[in-house]
């Protein structure tokens, strides 16, 4: 729906302009396709009709006991009607009478889409001038010269010659139908230099390998200086990686930054994990960026756990420091769940801490860590593995809890029993 209180609507005979009536407003839309664009006037009648002749249109009005005549703009529907026609020379020849209007400005658009579709170039090359699209303005004109040249050289409209056809496919940057353009005709260099002009390299190379190109390796160069050029470390390292040069890909994983992606490479080499500096280079990283995990998963690789599990605590990584515990120092296991389920109570989480807590033989922490999750019945099970002294001031804390669910009697926990006798 464009328009609402609508009492009248009618196309103009011959054209795709709209007319309609909406209240004491008379609506006009010259380019149903830009419905947003409405030109509006206002009327103190009802509109009976159109009329069309003598080279121009009127929408005739009722006002009063008179009918007057409102006088359509017959350029704009001269457009409309070009248009119809498949005529985009007139429609052309019709724009370029008016001024630069929001309607004048969405005709264009129309034109350049339609002259585009049609092949008509020239005419498209001079609405997106029309339009202050520069840069498709220039590249339109320069596909119009070789499309002209090829049309003198060897007739028909030069529109079919792949080089102009693949242009159009990068004007609507299409440029994987573009480069099978260039590639039908053998045209290798034309589809890596149309990716060199765009910087993206990775298909360029791709064409290039695909082809047994043999200035392959010169692009590979001359792609990596680019990246570093342009200060692009992590992608030059990706590409350095991709070529095998581990060394290389991660100088430049840390220059960027990243000592995670250059942790994780060491870890999948094993030639490189041999390299005790560069290890101790990328766990400082690590260590510095507060990439703990990171750093520990490193050092338990090159076998010290020390230092691994010293990484592990930092990181809050308990379930790897526990893991490693047990296996190289059972005697920190105990101090290792208490640290996670101090953990887990920091981020809220007290029903995740209550096992922890029991595993290292925390009641009183796992008491706490049960109400405070209202997990009751674990609170009762705890309790009835304490002394009295222990449980007994927690349960007034219980009884209250059950008390208000009306659960008044207590059938499980023995020392419940006892205080409720």
């Amino acid at each position: 729906m464009i328009l609402n209180f609508c009492s009248y609507v009618q196309w103009v005979p011959g054209s795709d302009v709209l007319v309609a009536q909406n209240r004491n407003n008379l609506c006009v839309w010259y380019n149903i396709e830009a419905p947003e664009r409405v030109t509006t006037s206002s009327i103190r009648g009802d509109v009976v009709g159109l009329e069309r002749g003598g080279g121009k249109t009127e929408v005739m009005v009722t006002e009063g006991v008179t009918t007057v005549a409102y006088t359509l703009d017959e350029g704009l529907i001269e457009f409309g009607t070009a248009i119809d026609d498949g005529n985009y020379t007139r429609a052309t020849a019709f724009l370029e009478t008016l001024e630069m209007t929001p309607e004048t400005e969405a005709m264009w658009k129309t034109l350049s889409k339609l002259s585009l579709e049609a092949k008509q170039l020239h005419i498209a090359e001079r609405c997106f001038s029309a339009l202050g699209h520069v840069a498709k303005a220039r590249f339109l004109h320069e596909t119009n010269e070789i499309a002209d040249q090829v049309s003198r050289e060897y007739g028909g409209e030069g529109t079919d010659f792949y080089q102009v056809r693949a242009r159009l496919a990068m004007l609507e940057k299409n440029y994987k139908l573009a480069e099978m353009i260039f590639l039908e005709q053998n045209a290798v260099e034309e589809a890596m230099d149309m990716y060199q002009e765009l910087h993206r390299w990775d298909e360029c190379i791709a064409v290039a390998e695909a082809k047994g190109h043999p200035a392959l390796e010169k692009l590979r160069r001359g792609y990596y200086q680019w990246l570093m050029d342009t200060q692009q470390e992590e992608r030059a390292g990706e590409l350095q990686e991709s070529q095998g040069d581990g060394l290389a890909a991660i100088s430049l994983y840390l220059k960027a930054g990243l000592p995670a992606k250059a942790a994780r490479l060491v870890l999948n080499r094993e030639e490189l994990l041999a390299n005790t500096e560069l290890v101790e280079h990328i766990t400082a990283a690590l260590i510095k960026g507060e990439l703990y995990e990171r750093a520990g998963d490193l050092f338990e690789k090159i076998r010290n756990p020390q230092r691994a599990l010293e990484c592990y605590c930092k990181g809050s990584a308990f379930m790897k420091a526990v893991e490693l515990a047990r296996l190289a120092f059972p005697v920190e296991v105990v101090r290792l769940e208490e640290a996670w389920g101090d953990h887990l109570v920091q981020q809220k989480q007290l029903d995740a801490a209550i096992n922890h807590y029991i595993e290292a033989r925390c009641s009183i922490k796992a008491i706490e860590a049960a109400l405070g999750a209202r997990q009751w019945k674990k609170a009762i099970y705890i309790l009835d593995l304490q002394d009295r002294n222990t449980a007994s001031k927690y349960y007034p804390r219980v009884a209250q809890h059950y008390a208000s669910l009306q659960e008044y009697e207590v059938r499980d926990s023995p020392f419940l029993q006892h205080e409720a006798v």
